[in-house]
């Protein structure tokens, strides 16, 4: 429970998702990051994202100035790369840029505390390596900041081909250790690899099976509370609670995550929030979770009670 709880606790209500086209900008950095996964996965490279805001972040226009758009860097690093770089300056705010909406989308869904902010994806979007640049960073340090990313870089192609063209075993236990190397407030871009794990456990023959059915539950509730759904958001978990597969605990966990998108979405429906707690407690009274339930449930009903309703509580 609590890492799906992680999942969800940075994540503030998002824009819908805009389509529009790539750009390519002034110094050859591409700013669409769909357009840079087709070009990643065409050139057989990896995408280097970087989150900036060249307005208000006077590290952000340093590193550009000094190392990023130079001539050196990118003929050296797109070889490797393809360069990505999402600018979050308030100008785009205040004129709503075109694109604005689809990268807010994207900050928010690679969990970005801040800029700037460095990742090493795959072609298919998933986060293999998170970057740090000093100030003052020049094209020796920045070999020495790419050239620590290698081993783990060479690791995750590893397991990634595993995924692709190993055994049954191996592409289910390949599929595993990337999860598990994963943080978990990035997950949601393993879906494909979920889905995967699930078509080769097709009779639930693993203990793995219902984590990686929570997992790609979460990917699509993430989807929808980006799009402004917590409610849909929150019907996910409900459905998935009804799935026979599941344990007690697995059902209660289910049912709490539901309520508490609804919780974090701002719903004012209390009742609806307070029935699936309630219903999360009744599942499994005995469980770890039951006494973080019950606290849930008691303040719930205190609001109701200050909302002068107390006769539709039961």
């Amino acid at each position: 429970m609590k890492k799906l709880i992680t999942l969800f606790a940075g994540i503030c209500l998002a824009f819908s998702l805009l389509s529009c086209g790539g750009k390519i900008d002034t110094s050859g950095w591409i700013t669409n990051l769909e357009d840079a996964k087709k070009a990643a996965a065409k050139e057989n490279k990896k995408i280097f994202l970087f989150f900036s805001e060249d307005e208000g972040d006077k590290r952000s226009e340093e590193l550009k100035n000094k190392l990023f758009n130079t001539k050196e860097f990118i003929e050296t690093y797109t070889e490797k790369y393809v360069l990505v770089n999402l600018d979050y300056s308030e100008s785009r705010f205040d004129n709503n840029h075109e694109g604005l909406q689809r990268d807010m989308r994207i900050f928010r869904a690679y969990d970005v505390p801040g800029t700037p902010h460095f990742l090493i994806l795959s072609a298919e979007g998933y986060v293999i390596y998170k970057l740090a640049f000093d100030d003052g960073a020049d094209l020796d340090t920045a070999r020495v900041t790419f050239g620590a990313a290698e081993d783990t870089i060479k690791a995750f192609d590893e397991l990634l081909e595993k995924t692709k063209k190993g055994t049954k075993e191996e592409k289910m236990a390949a599929i595993n250790e990337i999860v598990d190397k994963t943080e978990s407030q990035v997950l949601l871009h393993l879906a494909p690899l979920n889905k995967l794990y699930l078509s080769l456990d097709k009779n639930n023959e693993t203990e793995f099976y219902t984590k990686h059915l929570f997992l790609l539950t979460n990917a699509k509730a993430c989807e929808l509370f980006f799009d402004n759904e917590p409610e849909k958001a929150s019907e996910e978990f409900v459905k998935l609670s009804k799935n026979k597969i599941l344990k007690d605990e697995e059902r209660q966990e289910a049912l709490y995550t539901a309520g508490y998108l609804l919780s974090l979405g701002g719903s004012e429906d209390l009742r609806k929030i307070l029935s699936y707690f309630q219903e999360a407690y009744d599942i499994a009274p005995e469980s770890e979770a039951a006494m973080v339930l019950k606290q849930y449930i008691t303040q719930i009903k205190m609001l109701i009670d200050g909302e002068g309703d107390v006769s539709k509580e039961q």
